[in-house]
């Protein structure tokens, strides 16, 4: 996998996007399998605030937000061979942490994971994901924390990729804790995604100091 700064293209079509997203307060996502489609009538462009693009194989894949505060948007642009699969621009109120090209599956087709801390004091952690197959993709998503897992959550996670896991890292909280200064250490969650399921579960936790 490599990065590299984002295709000029993708820049100037999500740009062009963002200045016609005004006009249409009603439409928070669009989708399409051609270039995103321009504007001219909206005032003044939002920055870039993140930006990446990763390849893997014949895949490859630019991301970015637009935006610097809470809401934001997520613009993504996805091509096999120079040939576009796919576009596609969100409101996404956070931010994006990270965002990897991985075969968690180990199957012929490779997953996009954008990692977001959503707004607020807890920045949640959460995946907008997407398996790219043969004929469309498939949305991915982590399950939700449960149990012994989520004892003790109360957000700021960190999250990467090792080998075929997703790892997910975040303070443990105890009753008394302000939202500042955790106590009980942290917790690490591993997951996976079997090829059978072709769903993100997980397989295991553990705490430490």
């Amino acid at each position: 996998m490599t990065t590299r700064l984002l295709p000029a293209r993708l820049a100037a079509a999500a740009l062009m996007l963002t200045l016609g997203a005004a006009c249409d307060s009603q439409r928070t996502t669009s989708e399409s399998a051609a270039p995103v489609s321009t504007s001219t009538t909206a005032p003044a462009a939002a920055a870039v605030s993140y930006q990446k693009e990763l390849q893997r194989g014949d895949y490859s894949f630019a991301v970015q937000t637009l935006g610097s505060g809470s809401q934001r948007q997520l613009v993504w642009r996805a091509e096999r061979l120079g040939r576009e699969l796919a576009s596609m621009t969100d409101n996404l109120e956070g931010t994006v942490l990270d965002a990897q090209v991985t075969n968690l599956n180990n199957d012929d087709y490779p997953e996009l994971l954008v990692f977001v801390a959503d707004a607020g004091s807890g920045s949640y952690g959460r995946l907008v994901g997407y398996e790219f197959l043969s004929r469309g993709r498939r949305a991915l998503t982590l399950p939700a924390l449960e149990g012994p897992a989520a004892a003790g959550y109360l957000g700021h996670d960190a999250f990467r990729v090792d080998g075929r896991r997703i790892i997910r890292t975040f303070p443990i909280y105890r009753p008394d804790d302000p939202n500042s200064t955790p106590s009980g250490g942290t917790r690490t969650i591993e997951y996976e995604m079997p090829k059978k399921e072709g769903l993100i579960t997980m397989v295991g936790h553990r705490d430490g100091v």
